[in-house]
Formats: C-alpha cells, sequence, structure tokens
C-alpha cells in the first residue's frame, strides 16, 4: 500500500520518556518530508506547547492539534479549523472544578492557561514528568476561572488533572451529559472537547483540505485519546509502550517512545 501521509501523536508517542524528540526520529520525520510526503504532529496540546519542536521540522506544515479541535497552517500561520467549546459548557465545567481538588488546563487563543499554585504540586495530580514543560509553555496566572471569565468562557479544550483515577471517573459522570467529548489521558487526565470533535474526525478534514485519500494515511499512538485517528487512519500503528487496547485495534507494533518508535513506522511503510 502507498501512503501519503503520517500522523505522530506527541506525548507517548514521538516524544520519549524526556519529553523530547529523540534524533532518530526527527531524522526520520525530516527524510518523510524531503521526499515529498505530509508529516503532522496529532496532539492534544496547542500550537503554544509546540513551538519548541517546529524549528526542527522546517518543511512540516500542518499541526492537527488539541485533539482535533485545531487544524493549523504553520506557514501561513492560521487555523483551517478551529472548534470551541460552548461558553455555557466551559463556565458549568469550570464551576465545578473550583469546588473540587482539581488541577485544570485550558486551551484558549492558542495557550495553555493553568494556576500558578498548581505547578508547584504537580505529583499530588500524577504529572510530576511534565514539570518542565508546564513551567515553560505554560501561561502560570492566579487563578484560572477568572481567567476564563476575562475570556467570556470561550476555550477549544479543557485538561483536568485529576488526584487519582477514580476522581477522573466522578468526573466523566459529572461531564458526560454536557454537549463534549470526553477522552482519558495520562494516568488521571481527562480531556474534554467540544462534541464530535476528536483526532480522527481532524485527520479527515485535513485530508479533505489535501486531497489525500484517508487509506494512504498512517497514524501512530499510544493512549485512549489516540483511538479515533487510529481508527481511522489507512493504517494504525502502536508504539510498543502502547496500552494494550491500543495495540488490539493496530495493524502494526513498533518500537516504544524511547528507542524510536516513530522512526521505525516512517521507515517501514512511509518510505518503504
Amino acid at each position: 500500500m502507498h501512503y501519503s501521509l503520517l500522523a505522530a501523536d506527541m506525548d507517548g508517542t514521538l516524544l520519549n520518556s524526556r519529553k523530547e524528540i529523540a534524533p532518530g526520529d526527527a531524522d526520520a520525520l525530516n527524510r518523510a518530508l524531503d521526499a515529498g510526503k505530509t508529516v503532522i504532529f496529532c496532539t492534544g496540546r496547542c500550537i503554544a506547547e509546540l513551538e519548541q519542536f517546529f524549528s526542527r521540522f522546517p518543511r512540516m506544515r500542518y499541526v492537527l492539534g488539541e485533539s482535533g479541535a485545531l487544524v493549523y497552517d504553520l506557514q501561513q500561520r492560521r487555523a483551517l479549523l478551529r472548534q470551541s467549546l460552548e461558553p455555557e459548557t466551559v463556565q458549568a465545567i469550570m464551576d465545578n472544578v473550583v469546588t473540587r481538588d482539581i488541577m485544570p488546563q485550558v486551551l484558549m487563543q492558542d495557550a495553555a492557561v493553568m494556576n500558578l499554585r498548581d505547578i508547584a504540586n504537580l505529583a499530588h495530580f500524577r504529572m510530576a514528568h511534565y514539570q518542565h514543560h508546564f513551567d515553560t509553555t505554560g501561561r502560570l496566572v492566579e487563578e484560572v476561572y477568572d481567567e476564563c471569565a476575562k475570556a467570556h468562557w470561550v476555550s477549544d479544550k479543557i485538561c483536568l488533572y485529576h488526584t487519582s483515577p477514580e476522581e477522573r471517573e466522578v468526573s466523566r459522570s459529572l461531564f458526560q451529559s454536557l454537549p463534549v467529548t470526553l477522552a482519558d489521558a495520562e494516568e488521571t487526565s481527562l480531556e474534554i472537547s467540544p462534541r464530535g470533535v476528536d483526532k480522527g474526525k481532524g485527520l479527515r478534514f485535513l485530508c479533505g483540505c489535501l486531497g489525500i485519500p484517508v487509506e494512504e494515511t498512517i497514524a501512530v499512538g499510544d493512549s485512549y485519546n489516540d483511538l479515533s485517528v487510529l481508527n481511522t487512519a489507512g493504517l494504525a500503528v502502536a508504539v510498543g509502550n502502547a496500552v494494550e487496547d491500543v495495540k488490539a485495534v493496530c495493524g502494526a507494533v513498533v518500537a516504544d517512545h524511547d528507542h524510536c518508535g516513530v522512526a521505525e513506522a516512517v521507515d517501514r511503510f512511509l518510505l518503504k
């Protein structure tokens, strides 16, 4: 099968345990781009959380971000697609969050807004391994709730980091009746996107813009929030550290994120 596009998840897939892109993975992606293939980041992150990586891939043009809510043209620095949560939904979620022991991350205006006080307490929310990432890419404020109010409750996506998987299930039960899409990530994170938004639909939109049949795409991922794009792509590939439910839907399994699994996918399937 001929493949034209590869969509790589970031955290847990392209990014290794140190939250870095290994030289081997970067080299493979750039070889694919030089060969005329389309390579995209397919991630829950917003643009501000990705800026540090763009200079390493000068030929990369498109990003599928915010779990499918954003399709972004890096060359023209504009959104081809942006879908937002309903303001009353954002307010309802945040009204609940301020009464509980939850760390919110609200994506608005291409920034990841977080409470300054939470950054010193990441281990409490099982997210200590993201310390450097949040320190360097987050817009840290005294009170996220107030920032949301000032922005008139406009947000594309909300991530809620809990103290335990059980607390995440409490949030799921509370918010599942809202017009949202819910997806698990990390150990305790719940990602909240607009209803009908997911990475798979974002990939279909971009393929439509580029005239690439979705059957000619490869998606590489590791976790539950990748299932939609893995089920959409022509070829689904799991990195070796992926959860078993992800491996079960994939047509191939490559090396883990600490051993250049994405590079293996590029060489085995995209550039073969």
